[in-house]
């Protein structure tokens, strides 16, 4: 492949991100009148405490089946200022938990080792979640993580999903036989 090649990639990825940054654009602006409204401020405000947060994400990503989607809506408000990085961090893990929904969906009507399979992905991401729950509420990790991008809040939450995701995977993949192991004793093959 010669280097003249490669650059023909770079209109068409210009304009990807060009899409990616009008429809955050978009966005924003759709959700900005939500910031001065008491009922919907008031819902922001119970999700400071974790557990709620945690729910709210898993429903949000569950009902839209797609967590870039609602990290999308996260930065959104969290651009407005509506909400800040500091009181996302539970939605964001509650969203990784309800991105299984597609995986559940999917596997209804499918053979048991395909529900094995949607069983190990919840799996996995429970346990990230727990792990880096864990890790947030005793370690400086959210201000490291916002310590990358200080004034982008849409940055700050991008990045504390893509290195929950890498984490978890780096932290979970020893155990992959274990997790299968996991699955076959809650949905045992007859």
């Amino acid at each position: 492949v010669s280097s003249t090649d490669n650059t023909m990639n770079y209109p068409l990825l210009t304009g990807v991100l060009a899409i990616l940054m009008m429809g955050m654009q978009t966005m924003s602006g759709a959700v900005s009148p939500l910031k001065d409204s008491p009922a919907f401020v008031g819902a922001l405000t119970m999700f400071s405490n974790p557990v709620l947060g945690m729910l709210a994400g898993v429903l949000i990503t569950a009902a839209i089946q797609s967590s870039s989607a609602s990290i999308g809506i996260l930065q959104a408000l969290c651009l407005t200022g509506a909400i800040n990085y500091s009181s996302v961090i539970p939605i964001i893990m509650g969203q990784n938990i309800g991105t299984c929904i597609t995986a559940v969906l999917a596997a209804i009507g499918t053979s048991r080792e395909a529900k094995q399979t949607t069983v190990i992905h919840l799996s996995f991401n429970i346990i990230g979640t727990i792990i880096f729950t864990f890790v947030c509420m005793f370690t400086p990790l959210t201000s490291f993580v916002a310590s990358f991008a200080p004034i982008n809040a849409a940055a700050q939450i991008a990045n504390m999903h893509t290195l929950f995701n890498i984490v978890t995977t780096c932290l979970l993949l020893p155990f992959g036989t274990k997790l299968a192991d996991l699955a076959e004793k809650i949905l045992p093959v007859t």
